[in-house]
């Protein structure tokens, strides 16, 4: 069994843009029979969570999302599915599921205004983590047959099968195996997206990365070519279905959009800064018909599906960990995630607890 909690616990709180401490905080309690209280095995740092217009948002709050855990204390009314000690995934948001909501019956989870007023208490930078009740009737499971290290990912992949999932048509109108794709960027994300893509049933995929080892792990996670960005500016004009666009950039938008031929689609699987404007050639995409598709986070159906990966093993993130801190260590961390290059995935650890 995980050990039981005292009265207080660590948190990594974010004072600046790109500052963080560590302060000491009282172990969140649950209010109700239908909550849990978990202890933190790994926390994941989010390729978002670097950006610094977002992050300024975030002042004052404690970060972590990609999180899993052990279960230490559950409500009865929770039981019948988590037990304590349970390695435990939980989605920091979690919709309504109302048969009365409009955008839960359309499938359209984030919208959902339960799903956006909904967080993990206080997050996932922490020793100890409520998970409220809506969360848990939302999207907490047990991660049967995972490591942490494995369970850590299914946040993240969720994020990626749901942007393949946004290609209209993409497993019916356009053949998955005929499809032809490209990921441009392959950060963490990226790869990740590559390998979602293959194990979806995409058999065509390109890479566009300036980073050469990076472009080397493309080839590993799903890839048949990988690509600089010159070489796909002389090479893959108008050349595939679909593209999946990693960085926020407008300049790599454009970039991006002119690889889709036409009547295809382009993927924006991050936002740009908030008021950050951008010129387009609306008449150029709109006689190519090319679709420009957001795909913002994930909900119940990508997280059980990623689940669902990772458990068969049809996609194997293991090799993307490259660096594990403790949470006093925070700083250093994140320091080192937005270096790039050879940095991947980076992960705050946390004894596990478990006897």
């Amino acid at each position: 069994m995980p050990s039981t909690p005292g009265n207080d616990m660590r948190q990594a709180v974010i004072v600046g843009p790109d500052r963080f401490e560590v302060v000491r905080a009282p172990v969140p309690r649950p209010q109700s029979d239908a909550e849990i209280l978990v202890r933190t095995v790994v926390s994941g740092i989010c390729s978002g969570d670097l950006m610094p217009w977002y992050l300024k948002k975030k002042i004052g709050s404690v970060l972590g999302h990609e999180v899993v855990g052990r279960a230490v204390e559950v409500g009865q009314a929770v039981k019948q599915h988590i037990h304590p000690g349970d390695l435990v995934f939980m989605h920091h948001h979690a919709p309504c599921l109302s048969t009365d909501c409009p955008d839960c019956k359309r499938g359209a989870f984030v919208h959902c205004a339960a799903w956006r007023s909904s967080r993990l208490d206080p997050g996932g930078m922490a020793d100890f983590i409520r998970v409220p009740q809506e969360n848990v009737r939302g999207d907490t499971f047990p991660a049967t047959g995972l490591t942490a290290e494995q369970a850590v990912f299914i946040e993240p992949l969720a994020c990626s099968i749901k942007a393949v999932r946004r290609v209209p048509g993409l497993g019916r109108r356009l053949s998955l195996r005929a499809a032809r794709g490209m990921v441009v960027g392959c950060g963490v994300m990226g790869l990740l997206t590559l390998a979602t893509a293959r194990a979806l049933g995409v058999k065509h995929l390109t890479a566009v990365e300036p980073d050469p080892d990076r472009r080397r792990l493309a080839l590993e996670f799903g890839a048949v070519q990988s690509l600089t960005p010159e070489e796909a500016r002389q090479t893959s004009l108008h050349a595939v279905d679909f593209v999946i666009i990693g960085p926020g950039r407008s300049e790599v938008i454009r970039e991006a959009l002119a690889y889709v031929r036409p009547g295809g689609t382009a993927v924006l699987f991050t936002p740009t800064p908030s008021g950050v404007m951008m010129e387009l050639d609306l008449n150029e995409l709109y006689f190519r018909e090319v679709s420009l598709v957001p795909s913002y986070s994930c909900g119940p159906e990508e997280t059980r599906q990623a689940y669902e990966m990772l458990r068969k093993k049809r996609v194997r993130p293991e090799s993307l960990v490259t660096h594990r801190f403790d949470l006093d260590n925070i700083q250093e961390a994140y320091d080192t995630a937005r270096r790039g290059g050879p940095v991947l995935k980076v992960l705050i650890t946390f004894p596990d607890g478990a006897s």
